[in-house]
């Protein structure tokens, strides 16, 4: 049995987003997501793993050529993720290594009109190039994700992993089988990553998604058509359009996507959903907060990283700290265990959390795990209104006393985003001082 999602029956209704162009410099772009393989499934410690790959075009919609040079650093890498939604909350629960791309065909797959430059070496003007899931699955090409900046576009090289083979789902598109249900949408998201777009800052519109069917057999196929230069994250808003969407550039550097919205449960009690995609900050995120006091349920969802050295990402779960009227999830800074579980390129972490305080909109917090200025940024999102609680109360006890002055303290000098108390994305001792004057204030 194969079920179509709403939002592929939209997608194949209104047709396939087409980029304008040609754009200045050379300006690589997911043209479409096509065919799909899929291997095993393998027992590993206990759970069934399927593993995918995805085939993907690339299309050149500057008016530029693009190096595409085998055996050197001068190539594009591919990657593809998988994704499920469940009728409620949107989740990553796939990813692989990238594909090194070693040759470019000058074929005009996305019309643009091809330039052919006569070469396999670069991708010309206006052209395409396929590679098939049989090539992007490819064990000998394929190399770890976490030696990838995907906003300069540079990687190690040679790469790590480079011409290892394995089993059938070594550095592939790992599922778990438990999270692949007849009755959720699945979706796959490609982007290309390439340092000559840089340059002329076209680094942004090298994503896109398109949608999957599931069969009865656990494998998903890709179905409806693909929609360019747009991160999976939107089509969580197409299944839900009461999911607000927010782009947060970083000064400088990437591009974070934050979802939110709120799910009334009844009886004065609100569920707060937040998705935070990072399409390709190199700094990533250690820290997510959010305005609210009072919270419970609190809840988080990454993805599982594996093989070679990407399976040296700490998997460990965030944990909530809720103080100085915000509740905060966090991992390690770089500075602290550069293995820590940060919320990396091409990926999203979820967090909920369950609230007695209506809806409106508001400034979250995304803390930033690689040092730098500023150290964090602002995202606006559907949140909790402001809470009459004491915001000084940090043991959540009731009682101001030395205890919560410790807490603070502790806050502080850990570095912890709940401790900026003016919300500048600096603790200095302005954030003391306005600890002390809401302590000195006492509780309402």
């Amino acid at each position: 049995m194969i079920r179509m999602t709403m939002t592929a029956a939209l997608v194949a209704c209104c047709g396939v987003a087409v980029a304008g162009g040609p754009n200045n410099g050379p300006d690589v772009i997911c043209g479409e997501l096509t065919d799909t393989l899929h291997y095993g499934p393998l027992t590993v410690n206990g759970e069934v793993i399927h593993a995918f790959s995805v085939g993907t075009t690339s299309c050149n919609a500057g008016n530029q050529p693009a190096n595409w040079i085998d055996g050197t650093p001068n190539h594009p890498v591919i990657s593809q993720t998988i994704w499920r939604y469940d009728g409620n909350r949107m989740t990553q629960v796939g990813i692989g290594f990238v594909k090194h791309s070693f040759a470019a065909l000058q074929n005009n797959a996305c019309g643009f009109g091809c330039s052919n430059n006569g070469s396999f070496s670069a991708l010309g003007s206006g052209c395409s190039d396929p590679y098939g899931a049989s090539l992007n699955g490819s064990h000998t090409d394929l190399g770890p994700r976490s030696e990838v900046n995907a906003f300069t576009g540079f990687f190690t090289y040679p790469y790590t992993s480079q011409n290892q083979s394995g089993n059938a789902i070594f550095k592939r598109i790992q599922v778990r089988d438990s999270d692949i249900d007849t009755n959720d949408s699945y979706f796959v998201e490609g982007a290309y990553v390439i340092k000559d777009d840089v340059p002329f800052g076209n680094q942004f519109n090298n994503v896109s998604w398109r949608p999957m069917a599931h069969h009865a057999t656990r494998v998903l196929n890709t179905t409806g058509s693909t929609t360019r230069e747009q991160p999976v994250i939107y089509a969580w808003q197409l299944e839900d359009p009461s999911v607000t969407i927010t782009e947060v550039n970083v000064p400088g550097e990437g591009r974070f996507v934050v979802a939110s919205k709120a799910v009334d449960l009844g009886g004065g009690t609100w569920r707060y959903e937040y998705g935070v995609y990072n399409q390709n900050s190199h700094r990533s995120a250690a820290s997510f907060s959010v305005p609210a006091s009072g919270t419970s349920n609190h809840g988080f969802h990454d993805v599982n990283y594996h093989d070679s050295v990407d399976a040296n990402i700490d998997g460990t779960d965030w944990t909530a700290t809720e103080g100085a009227g915000s509740l905060t999830f966090s991992t390690d800074t770089e500075a602290i265990n550069p293995n820590a579980n940060a919320i990396r390129w091409g990926t999203m972490y979820n967090f909920w959390f369950d609230s007695n305080s209506a809806p409106t909109t508001g400034d979250a917090e995304i803390g930033l795990f690689r040092a730098g200025s500023p150290a964090s940024v602002l995202a606006s999102v559907v949140m909790p209104e402001a809470s009459t609680a004491c915001e000084a109360d940090l043991t959540g006890d009731g009682i101001l006393d030395i205890f919560d002055v410790f807490a603070y303290l502790d806050y502080f000098n850990g570095g912890h985003p709940a401790a900026d108390i003016d919300g500048n994305g600096t603790l200095d001792i302005f954030d003391v001082f306005a600890f002390l004057d809401l302590f000195n204030a006492g509780c309402p």
